[in-house]
């Protein structure tokens, strides 16, 4: 704060300068925040991406375990795979591929006997 020379009381109030470094200082902060926040997106449709990756794998296995214990494995289909999934989470099967949208972006994957599920693609 500077003091008026005429009266030497304290003015009141910011300098130009004061303003323009803490708009500078914002500035910088909103430019290493903005990616972040940004990347914070793609990574979470990744993990919801790798999670239903995850369910199709999970309930492979369990169609396998359960065609082993029945001693059916021979009549494995996408179709035992999609009746153990717990949660389809948007998840629909056509012959051997399942496929799903997050957040409009298109993924499938496919069932390969006995008991696989590809890596998805877009």
């Amino acid at each position: 704060m500077a003091s008026n020379q005429k009266t030497g009381r304290l003015d009141q109030g910011f300098t130009m300068i004061e303003l323009i470094v803490v708009i500078v200082i914002i500035g910088i902060l909103a430019a290493i925040a903005v990616p972040r926040f940004m990347d914070l997106q793609g990574e979470a449709r990744r993990s919801v991406r790798d999670g239903l990756t995850s369910n199709l794998r999970s309930a492979a296995s369990l169609a396998y375990a359960q065609a082993a214990v029945n001693g059916s494995i021979g009549t494995l289909t996408a179709n035992s795979v999609y009746q153990m999934l717990q949660d389809q989470g948007g998840i629909t099967q056509a012959g051997d591929i399942f496929s799903a949208t997050i957040n409009g972006t298109p993924y499938t994957w496919v069932y390969s006997y006995p008991a696989s599920i590809s890596d998805p693609s877009p």
